[in-house]
């Protein structure tokens, strides 16, 4: 099958969410990759449509992975209308972090940055979203030669089979609240260069 069939069978299929006891639905495709994105459906959550013979974990589901969904974005389908339009570009890298939420102190990886948030690999299972943590950005290398510090909101976090040990396996996507101003100049830096 063609991945414009698989697209199409995809956005006439009728999807249904269930939290609890409570099913909800039904919903199109294109409502739920709106709630992924606005943070109201996670890869925890289990889904179900009339193709699947059980209710199956989001992130398990190949209609919602990441690379499914970033082909989508690239495409001319009428379903990259779904996606929200980025403020701010958005590059992949690899910084060491450090972070702590005045409870804990966790380490790990940033795999992708923007003016306003992150995407970050830590070893802390525990985040909920909604929370508020502060990240030490490791200096390391020409495109981020010294450190430095944001506080950031948890906005999301998926499940990832990229992990740094056996506690990590989540990806935390951040909203940027406060920039120190040597990091807001490295992370326009680290773009320009990539461009």
């Amino acid at each position: 099958m063609s991945e414009a069939q698989t697209t199409a069978e995809t956005t006439l299929t009728q999807w249904y969410i269930l939290r609890g006891e409570m099913k909800f639905g039904p919903y199109e495709y294109s409502a739920l990759i709106h709630m992924i994105q606005t943070g109201e459906l996670f890869d925890y959550n289990y889904v179900w449509a009339p193709h699947m013979e059980s209710w199956m974990l989001l992130g398990d589901i190949q209609e919602f992975s990441k690379d499914r969904l970033a082909r989508l974005i690239q495409s001319q389908d009428h379903l990259s209308g779904a996606f929200i339009k980025r403020s701010s570009p958005r590059i992949d890298c690899d910084i060491d972090v450090y972070a702590h939420n005045d409870y804990n102190f966790f380490d790990g990886k940033c795999t992708s940055i923007s003016d306003n948030g992150a995407l970050l690999l830590l070893n802390d299972p525990l985040l909920l979203p909604g929370q508020e943590i502060i990240i030490h950005f490791r200096g390391h290398g020409t495109n981020n030669p010294s450190g430095f510090n944001v506080k950031a909101e948890v906005i999301r976090k998926n499940f990832t089979k990229q992990r740094l040990n056996v506690k990590s396996g989540l990806h935390y996507a951040v909203r940027f609240l406060q920039v120190q101003k040597q990091g807001q100049d490295q992370i326009k830096k680290m773009i320009l260069n990539t461009k």
